[in-house]
């Protein structure tokens, strides 16, 4: 695959998980307890880790395993909160939406890492 393929994709699913992250959990018409936020807020977290490693990606043309981890699972959260919202909140715990945070955390900082080398 194109190494600026795997980088646009990156950002895309990015941006689509930030935002529908900020309309599921963030927006005014969510539920007013915490948890939801908590989990808005990893959400949109997410999709913005993985902007800007898609981002650093196609400007230094690198494509590597941790940038296609890290996509994978932000498509997975972009599923998820697509069509089954409240799986991650399990239980109103936040604790999925914040590891998919840290798995694409995780890979955003090797991303980062390796576009400062290049």
């Amino acid at each position: 695959m194109d190494s600026r393929l795997t980088a646009a994709v990156a950002v895309v699913v990015g941006v689509a998980v930030a935002a529908l992250g900020a309309i599921r959990y963030l927006s005014a018409g969510a539920p007013p307890p915490f948890d939801p936020f908590a989990t808005g807020i990893f959400v949109v977290g997410t999709g913005v880790l993985l902007v800007v490693a898609g981002g650093l990606a196609f400007a230094n043309a690198l494509d590597h395993l941790a940038l296609r981890a890290a996509t994978g699972v932000g498509a997975v959260t972009l599923l998820l909160a697509a069509f089954s919202p409240g799986s991650l909140r399990f239980g109103g715990v936040f604790w999925l939406a914040l590891v998919a945070f840290a798995l694409v955390g995780a890979g955003a900082y090797r991303t980062v890492d390796a576009s400062r080398a290049a």
